[in-house]
């Protein structure tokens, strides 16, 4: 069967500047390297608030917007709706109900051109799709197996940026007898932990405990932690429900934390080993390089057929 035509921008896949967008680069090759589509490449690009946070894609006569941006734009502008997208694809999108949309479009002043019913049908093109992993696990990508498995010494540990609405679970994490430190990992001379001891840490926790990222009204805050210790087949504990294309299940893929969970008591109620498998299984089919892939390919099916 002939491969389905998929056109990409191809200044978002040669990127290499230090300001490039997180994931971009990679999500594209993963595309351009599976096999699955017959590539060609296209200048293209949105004028638009927050726009190089995004690319556009063409599939077959269909053009699509994948957006990597962790707040509302580029997707909710003006100029990303006039253009007519047949599917927008943001990464850090959530479920969203009729008066959410409603609320924080009047109270930000989010697409108040158009109508209310007009503005329903517009998120009703935005889906979800996948994740990547941090600077620090891209080097493993591909070679997952090779990743050593390393003897348990610890519960957990957390290292990141101390957010407001974080800091009362790194406190909580930290009366469990956690180690928690504060850092900026965007800059070298801002982290803590270089990246041999941080990925000993990982190795060396029984769990991947992960806090909620950056988000907003119209967004979630996935955390690229999530592909890391997935990738390390460690079991997630997450103190959020993250909204994928095809589901992480909570109590099969993840566990949910909050401010009163007992983390020494986790194992009486969860298979700890299966959660991590199930994981794991998961990353391959979703988050690795083939993986996602698969999904987009997956997506375009269920969105416009075969």
């Amino acid at each position: 069967m002939p491969k389905s035509l998929l056109r990409i921008n191809k200044s978002n896949v040669t990127a290499q500047h230090r300001n490039r967008t997180l994931g971009m680069r990679e999500l594209l090759l993963s595309l351009v390297e599976s096999n699955l589509f017959d590539i060609s490449y296209h200048n293209d690009t949105l004028s638009t608030l927050r726009g190089e946070r995004a690319s556009i894609i063409y599939y077959n006569d269909k053009k699509i917007y994948l957006d990597l941006w962790e707040y509302c734009s580029p997707t909710y502008t003006t100029n990303a709706y006039d253009a007519n997208f047949d599917l927008i694809i943001k990464l850090q999108d959530k479920p969203l109900t009729r008066d959410i949309v409603e609320k924080w479009s009047k109270r930000k002043g989010l697409l108040n051109q158009i109508s209310a019913e007009e503005r329903w049908e517009y998120t009703q093109k935005i889906i979800p799709w996948t994740f990547f992993p941090s600077r620090l696990m891209l080097k493993f990508v591909g070679q997952e197996e090779s990743l050593q498995q390393s003897p348990v010494d610890k519960l957990g540990f957390f290292c990141g940026k101390a957010w407001r609405y974080r800091k009362n679970m790194m406190q909580k994490i930290k009366d469990a007898g956690m180690e928690v430190t504060k850092s900026k990992q965007e800059h070298r001379f801002t982290r803590p932990l270089n990246d041999k001891d941080y990925l000993k840490r990982m190795q060396t926790s029984k769990y991947g405990i992960i806090l909620k990222g950056k988000a907003s009204y119209y967004t979630e805050g996935k955390n690229r932690r999530e592909i890391d210790y997935m990738m390390l087949k460690k079991p997630l504990l997450m103190n959020y429900k993250p909204y994928y294309y095809n589901p992480l299940v909570e109590g099969e893929h993840y566990i949910y934390i909050d401010e009163k969970t007992d983390y020494n008591n986790l194992e009486n109620l969860y298979n700890i080993k299966e959660i991590a498998n199930n994981g794991y299984e998961w990353y391959k089919n979703n988050a690795s390089k083939y993986g996602a892939a698969k999904v987009f390919l997956q997506i375009m099916n269920d969105k416009f057929g075969l």
